[in-house]
Formats: C-alpha cells, structure tokens, sequence
C-alpha cells in the first residue's frame, strides 16, 4: 500500500490539508481530513475510515474499491453514520454492494446512507461548506465536485465607517454583513478536455485537482478514446488554469514511471503554471 502523498496548502480559508494518491486505473483516494471528506475512495488506506462523508465521482472500481473496507472499519470502530454520495445512475448497485459486504461480515446492514446526485445539486457538507456537483467528459456517468466556503464580511458600503458607527448600527437592528462564497476547492474526476468550455467556473476555484493520464504525443488518441486529458489538453488551457491559486495533477497512466511524469510536469507545464504545480501521483504497490 503506498503512503499518501500529503499537501498543506494556503487558501482564504486557512491552510487546507489534502492526503492522497492517484494512478489511473490503479487507484484515485483523495481525503481532506479537515472536512472528514473523501473525494473518491479507489481502494482501503488506514486514513479513510476517519472520513465520515465519501464522493464517489463514478463507478470504476479504481475510484470506489475502498469502499467496502470504510464502511467495514466505521462498523467495527464504532465510528458512526456514515454517508455516500453518488451519481444516481449508480446508487442502487452502491447499496447492493455494500448491503452484501454487511450480509458476509454477519448480516446487520452498515450505518451509511447513499444518497444520489445529478448535475447541478448542491448539499450543504456543513454549516459553513457546501459542496456543488458538476458533469464531466468522461464515458460513463461522473460527477464532480466544487468545494465553497460560505461567510459573511462586513457590508461594501460600510467599510468606511468607524468602528463605533458600525456597533451602533448593528445594535440598532441594522443587517451590517452580507454574504460571500468562496470557491475553495474543485474536484475533476475523470474528464476529457469538454470540461474546460461547458465549466470554466470551475477552474475558477483556489484549489483545482484536474487528472492528466497521458503525456506522450504517442497517446493523445487514446487520451480521447478513454475520456481522459492530455499534457496537450491543460497547455492549451493554460490560461484558464491560470486563474487557480494551486493546480493538482491526478490520475496519470500506468504506462509512465513516476520519474518520467514528473520531468513532464517540470519541463511542460510548471514553466505555465510556476510555484502553484503540485501532484498526488504514486505508485501503488
């Protein structure tokens, strides 16, 4: 079992923590521990159980073959409910297989509910995290994810005044703050290049964790085949991408050694990206 690869990067929300690692066909398991969230949950890490809340992007095992072992250990740990959340073309065979991986541990279902998603929902992670569902480019149904930080800051009108006049007008009943949502976070999943034209708000987000699976000119065709992106396909958004404050690259095939990626990332897109290219690439054992 490979160790996760561990990030602490700075956003408006504070320092925001991501544990993962990431090959394509292998195994994507991405956790944000802060929020007790798992972005995907490709196969059993001792990390995953603490996570309360598990997206599934889509239903490759190497995206959800941990889940039985996190509703096993949240069982047997006592650890509590636990919920999943999915595109709806796949619940019904989630619940099937976690309602047989109970049966064989001794017939008493686990504490975790399945809840589908289509594009566009929105649930509230908690009371100041919402997370919001995108499609993307992929060949079967996926999902993905946006992270937004909900606050409130004092009112534009209002950042003149004192400090004195301020309290005075809150305690006199006057609504002083207004709201704000702050893309933290977005979650690509498996995507082909489409997603840059139907979603560009979602490279808008501080932190973009975007896959890119094939590097050689050799694989770009099978890039498309397999609706996946392409080294080519990020340099020729790079300005899109540009508007991230971190870029984390997932998801690269198997037939690269991590070596040979990393030379890729350093010699192609950091001289792009700069100080804000990061990767939660590994291999598996």
């Amino acid at each position: 079992m490979a160790s996760l690869r561990v990030l602490r990067l700075q956003t408006s929300w504070g320092r925001l923590e991501i544990a993962g690692a990431s090959r394509a066909g292998e195994s994507t398991l991405i956790l944000l521990p802060q929020l007790r969230l798992a972005l995907d949950a490709g196969r059993p890490n001792r990390r995953l159980p603490g996570m309360s809340t598990v997206f599934i992007s889509h239903g490759h095992m190497d995206h959800l073959g941990g889940l039985g072992y996190w509703a096993s250990q949240r069982f047997l740990s006592s650890m509590g409910h636990g919920t999943v959340f999915a595109p709806q073309e796949i619940t019904g065979a989630i619940m099937d297989l976690l309602d047989t991986f109970g049966r064989l541990e001794g017939g008493k279902p686990y504490d975790v509910e399945v809840r589908p998603l289509r594009a566009g929902d929105r649930v509230d992670l908690r009371r100041d995290m919402e997370l919001r569902f995108f499609p993307t480019q992929h060949w079967v149904p996926t999902l993905g994810c946006l992270l937004v930080w909900r606050r409130k800051r004092l009112r534009a009108d209002l950042v003149d005044l004192s400090r004195d006049e301020i309290v005075r007008r809150r305690t006199a009943g006057e609504e002083v703050t207004e709201p704000v949502e702050v893309p933290i976070l977005s979650y690509c999943a498996d995507t082909g290049p489409g997603l840059f034209p139907a979603n560009p708000e979602v490279f808008a987000s501080e932190v973009v964790l975007l896959e890119c699976s094939f590097f050689a000119e050799e694989d770009r065709e099978r890039a498309r085949k397999y609706g996946h992106l392409h080294l080519d396909d990020l340099l020729a958004n790079a300005a899109t991408l540009s508007s991230c404050r971190h870029l984390v690259i997932l998801h690269p095939s198997r037939r690269y050694r991590l070596r040979e990626l990393e030379a890729a990332l350093d010699e192609r897109l950091k001289p792009v990206i700069g100080g804000r290219l990061h990767h939660l690439a590994a291999d598996w054992d």
